[in-house]
């Protein structure tokens, strides 16, 4: 980019002429828009395809004042600056260009104050040595065009020749007042510094409606992208070419007989793929795609100049109101065509293959909130800004976070490394992998998951020729003789995604995805297959444990927790339950703990496998476009793998049990229950297994947050259980606690749970409506598609548990289906609800409640777990209550 068009204008409220901006953008071409008096409030949030946009609003929070920056989202940016003051509101960007660093600030300042030369010297010093900022100063002096000079016009104009800068105007007026009493002029301009006036172009436009002109600066500048996302493919890829050429340079007689053979062999078989999808690949250009207008929307466009011209050349009142007329029927066509073009593309979505999945890509955009690159606050209070900076900051946090919990000094790790140091036990060597199994487990890869660093996808593996296959299984096997993971398998890739309701300033608000490399998960996968039966056949994994295991879901485990506090209430005992909250579980998994175990129950072929699967991890922070360097893994089950999962199993597989007390684990949530008559009784039960629970953990450097726990007594009764403690601190004791998605109040009414669901429930209809809404055009077949596999799934899950709640407490469901399904079809208030029912052919919440529990009664009869099997059997359970029963209960 050879230019920079930069736009200042007020707008006079942002929301309101959000369509007239976007017309703006585009027609003009406008690369940055500085707007003034934007008129939102902190919860408002304004989003245009293609930008990003920063806001500065008033600092007393009501909608009026405020600045932003709205910026193309390919400009290489960060967040810098905002200024939240009376007397100034200000936002301030910076970029990249060829000189290094620009700062793009907004500014508007409100006419009621008194401003002076330092407050304004103040400012400036703000947004650095090299900067472009403009807005509405409301500040008059003749010395940049205006009419007359002010009072603040004089001190900005002190402020600017004491800091050597320079103003930009067009000399001419850019606000104009409907008052014909009073006389146009301009206060609407740049400062800019460290930058010449004379590569700079200004000019006045008469787009918009408010009483303010934009003013556009063109700067002769080139401005950094962002490189584009990296693919190794793309659309016009020829894979014939690209078979041909595996099958042509594929070598099948590579030395595999040492482990530096084998790493040479991961390299080379990467390096292969890699090159022959790029010679395969053609390079396409970045076409920035502009919003097509009407060419009745140009005419208006056209007219509505010539009338504003005609206008301030007279300021007479009828020119005034044909411009009125104008600008009033060119909102209302830019609203038509808005809405026209968004009905005609929703008539064409669909969920099927041949239309390339359209509806989902349309709703998927639509679940991830759009980030912004916000500063990150360093250990030491200074901010990062730039990318870079902050991909060595995660990095760093990373770092300190992939380590073992410290040791406690009163237990011995003797035992562990003389188990450790043992000779190794012979065994017999693994199955073999063959071709035929190689290609199952790729047509199974989902073609949907993001390639690690080496940029192969499935969609890539799914290409390769029969002796590309047979190479990756002789590499394969070569891994499973060796008993050698290749290392360049062992670097991932993480990104940081904001935790939603956390404070996006703080490292410790991100949680970090790991991107792997496809060919590491394909050999997990096919290892794992060796492994789940050994692990079966020792009765490794307890059966308490309902996590990463096939065939056994969250409903099952949560069945379980309220099927005891339900006997617990029906014999009218108390039921003290502890929830605890483990600290980042699997990024801190102690590796010579986990050895020692896998040592235990496996075979050395396996164990020598994991052992080299887990040494050496490294992993590098990507942030924008820009790697953190590379950080060693010292602890944790490598995140994002296949076999995390299974390991953090095995890890956690020896948690201390008792008869007295029921223990249910799904992954690292765990839930320990203790029943009994008296209080005190059963809080003593519960607090001698969370004893043994807490020796346990401090001996395997697990750690659990006891302010984040939760001690709850459930019962019908008046009082509450004993407080307890883990690891010398209460647990905080709550009335209601939410387990797996599931919010259990103390008398297991369940109407805190179907509360919540319907407000969730409430908020994803508005988020749709837009698609889902009475003026959508999108067909009800479409329509019934996004309710049922969207906003349905929220209330139904677990509804063969909280489906035994009151009538009254059903019916809070069943009045938001009636009124979704009405909004679906567009129906009268007066429609009968079952009418609306039987039109859509959707059961009612009481039907939904049936059918789930007669098919989770079949899956609990034939389920492989015999703790949910016994969920069954009621022939000892007591039903006082009179409550519903439902499924086994």
């Amino acid at each position: 980019m050879k230019f920079l068009r930069i736009a200042t204008w007020n707008i006079n409220g942002i929301a309101p002429n959000l369509a007239e901006v976007v017309l703006f953008l585009h027609h003009n071409n406008i690369d940055i828009l500085l707007v003034s008096e934007t008129h939102l409030k902190d919860e408002r949030v304004i989003k245009i395809n293609g930008y990003n946009a920063y806001y500065s609003n008033h600092p007393d929070g009501t909608s009026h004042g405020g600045a932003a920056v709205v910026i193309k989202e390919n400009i290489r940016q960060h967040y810098l600056l905002e200024i939240k003051h009376p007397l100034i509101q200000s936002v301030a960007v910076a970029i990249d260009d060829w000189l290094g660093t620009l700062t793009v600030a907004a500014v508007y300042c409100p006419p009621r104050h008194g401003i002076v030369e330092q407050t304004f010297t103040d400012y400036f010093h703000k947004l650095g040595c090299r900067f472009i900022t403009g807005g509405d100063w409301n500040a008059k002096n003749t010395y940049w065009g205006s009419r007359l000079t002010t009072t603040r016009g004089r001190e900005l104009k002190k402020a600017v020749d004491e800091n050597s800068l320079h103003v930009l105007s067009t000399g001419e007026p850019t606000y104009w007042p409907t008052d014909p009493n009073k006389t146009p002029d301009l206060i609407d301009f740049f400062v800019i510094k460290g930058m010449s006036g004379m590569y700079t172009k200004i000019e006045s436009c008469l787009d918009g409606s408010s009483d303010h002109t934009p003013v556009i600066c063109t700067l002769s500048t080139t401005v950094i992208w962002k490189e584009p996302l990296e693919t190794l493919y793309n659309k016009k890829t020829d894979w014939e070419s690209f078979r041909d050429y595996i099958d042509k340079n594929a070598n099948l007689s590579i030395s595999l007989k040492t482990e530096e053979d084998v790493e040479t062999a991961a390299v080379y078989v990467t390096n292969l793929i890699q090159k022959a999808t790029w010679l395969s690949t053609p390079y396409l250009e970045y076409t920035e795609k502009l919003q097509d207008t009407t060419v009745e929307i140009k005419k208006m466009i056209a007219l509505k100049r010539r009338l504003r011209r005609q206008w301030h050349a007279s300021r007479n009142r009828r020119d005034k109101t044909a411009l009125n007329h104008a600008q009033k029927e060119l909102k209302q066509m830019i609203k038509e065509n808005e809405n026209n073009t968004l009905q005609d593309k929703l008539k064409t979505l669909s969920a099927h293959k041949a239309d390339n999945y359209s509806l989902w890509k349309m709703t998927k955009s639509m679940k991830r909130p759009k980030e912004h690159n916000l500063p990150l606050r360093q250990p030491n209070g200074n901010w990062s800004r730039k990318s870079a900076q902050k991909a060595e900051l995660f990095a760093e946090f990373l770092r300190d976070s992939f380590k073992p919990n410290e040791p406690d000094p009163t237990y011995s790790e003797k035992e562990i490394d003389d188990v450790l140091n043992s000779d190794q036990q012979m065994s017999l060597p693994l199955k073999l992998i063959t071709p035929a199994e190689v290609r199952r487990a790729i047509a199974r890869l989902s073609t949907k998951k993001a390639p690690g660093f080496d940029l192969i996808t499935a969609e890539v593996l799914k290409q390769l020729p029969k002796k590309g296959i047979v190479l990756l299984t002789i590499l394969f096997n070569a891994v499973l003789r060796l008993q050698c993971f290749p290392l360049v398998w062992k670097i991932s890739i993480i990104n940081m995604i904001a935790k939603p309701g956390k404070p996006p300033t703080e490292v410790a608000s991100y949680r970090p995805i790991s991107l792997l490399p496809v060919m590491s998960k394909l050999f997990e996968k096919l290892f794992l297959v060796r492994l789940h039966p050994i692990l079966e056949e020792q009765r490794v994994v307890p059966n308490h444990q309902f996590g990463f295991r096939a065939h056994h879901g969250t409903v099952e485990q949560i069945h379980r927790v309220t099927h005891t506090i339900r006997q617990a209430l029906e014999k009218r005992e108390y039921c003290s339950a502890a929830f605890l909250d483990v600290q980042q579980a699997f990024d801190r998994v102690w590796h010579k703990g986990l050895l020692y175990k896998l040592k235990l129950c496996l075979p050395n072929t396996a164990y020598m496998i994991l052992k080299s699967y887990l040494r050496d991890r490294i992993f590098r922070v990507k942030t924008g476009d820009c790697l953190s360097s590379l950080q060693q893994i010292r602890a944790g089950v490598p995140q994002g793998s296949v076999l995390a999962a299974t390991l953090y199993t095995v890890y956690t597989a020896d948690l201390p049990c008792a008869d007295e007390v029921t223990i249910a684990t799904y992954a690292d949530d765990t839930a320990v229950l203790s029943c009994h008559k008296d209080p005190d009784t059963a809080s003593m039960k519960l607090q001698t297994h969370l004893d043994k629970i807490g020796k346990w953990f401090r001996k395997w450097r697990i750690k659990a947050s006891a302010a984040k726990s939760t001690h709850v007594s459930f019962t019908l009764k008046r009082g509450n259980c004993a407080p307890v403690n883990f690891n010398g601190t209460v647990l905080p004791q709550k009335t209601t606690v939410k387990y797996l998605g599931i919010h259990l109040d103390k008398k297991l009414t369940w109407r805190e749970h179907i509360k919540a669901k319907r407000d969730q429930a409430n908020i994803k209809l508005r988020e749709f409506y837009w698609l889902i809404g009475r003026q959508s055009s999108l067909s009800l077949e479409n329509k019934l598609l996004i309710y049922k596999s969207i906003i349905k799934p929220v209330w139904t899950y677990g509804i063969e548990l909280w489906g035994s709640a009151s009538h009254s407490n059903i019916e809070i469901l069943q009045r938001f289906q009636n009124k979704a399904l009405k909004i679906l079809i567009n129906a009268p208030w007066f429609t009968k609800n079952t009418e609306v029912h039987e039109y859509v052919e959707m059961p009612t919440v009481k039907e939904q409640i049936d059918q789930s529990c007669k098919i989770y009664k079949q899956r609990l009869k034939r389920h492989k777990n015999q703790l949910a099997r016994a969920l069954m059997n009621t022939d000892h359970s007591i039903f006082r209550l009179r409550r519903t029963r439902l499924a086994s209960i």
